[in-house]
């Protein structure tokens, strides 16, 4: 009987679960950048930027804080509807980093991270970007933006 209780037991601790429980986030992100005229006429812009700004945690955490952020992407506006899609990665002062994918229309779409290295490897998640602010131009050919990053990750035990 021992026996039995015994490998039950033994059973339920290799099968638990390897994740830690999900972790919510929430960081404020501004970039400036440049932006790429791939095509403009009356019916379709396409254009691709090139974004690097910062990152600040708005929930008092370590993940998405004090990182800076490099984003690439593409924005097209086809007959009025506006889609855009690309990656970011983001750079702790360790050198650690986290790579993500996105996507959206003009203001606000979702986030789906792909990659971690250091303390994050293994990192899963996914969340929204919502656009905070835009900024008039600095220069030709620039953005200037803001936007918040809400979600949920989790890592590797």
């Amino acid at each position: 009987m021992i026996r039995y209780i015994l490998t039950a037991i033994l059973i339920i601790f290799i099968f638990i679960p390897t994740v830690q429980a999900q972790e919510s986030f929430e960081s404020t992100v501004c970039v400036s950048g440049s932006a790429n005229a791939i095509h403009m006429s009356k019916d379709m812009m396409l254009t691709s930027f090139d974004l690097k700004g910062m990152v600040r945690s708005d929930s008092n955490s370590e993940f998405l804080n004090n990182v800076s952020e490099w984003c690439v992407g593409l924005f097209s506006n086809v007959g009025g509807k506006i889609s855009q899609r690309g990656f970011c990665k983001y750079t702790y002062l360790n050198g650690d980093i986290n790579l993500i994918e996105w996507d959206g229309e003009a203001n606000g779409g979702n986030i789906n991270f792909i990659h971690g290295t250091g303390k994050w490897e293994g990192l899963k998640g996914k969340g929204t970007w919502n656009m905070i602010q835009r900024a008039k131009s600095a220069s030709q050919d620039t953005m200037q933006s803001c936007r918040k990053l809400i979600g949920t990750y989790e890592l590797p035990k």
